[in-house]
């Protein structure tokens, strides 16, 4: 039997995940998934103003999702933890499963209905 996991590590885990929960952050994290961009490339890839950007970037550093690297005025950002991309293709697996188990019951009650019309 495994040990039960700390208070501690659920509060980690769950800061990990709150890091990938908004919609800007998803933006980011899929613009830097295959290279390295600076801020002003990242803002030119999600939208947004620059002040909510780097808010976001922010926080995703602070967790450990981002690293950073500062090269002149510009800083660089990348993702230091690969494993966010794995989360979150489990979450789109998770949805299109959903959305086709959905597709085929409303095809079942679409079908019901013309038979039961004729």
């Amino acid at each position: 039997m495994s040990p039960e996991p700390s208070d501690e590590l659920f509060e980690r885990i769950a800061d990990r995940l709150k890091a990938l929960a908004d919609p800007t952050r998803l933006k980011i994290l899929h613009a830097l998934e295959d290279e390295e961009l600076c801020v002003s490339d990242i803002l030119a890839a999600v939208g947004g103003s620059q002040a909510n950007v780097s808010k976001h970037l922010s926080r995703m550093r602070a967790s450990g999702v981002l690293a950073s690297r500062r090269e002149g005025t510009s800083v660089f950002y990348r993702v230091a933890d690969p494993a966010a991309f794995t989360i979150c293709r489990t979450v789109c697996d998770a949805l299109e499963l959903r959305a086709e188990t959905e597709h085929q019951l409303l095809k079942r009650v679409a079908l019901a209905a013309r038979k039961a019309s004729s």
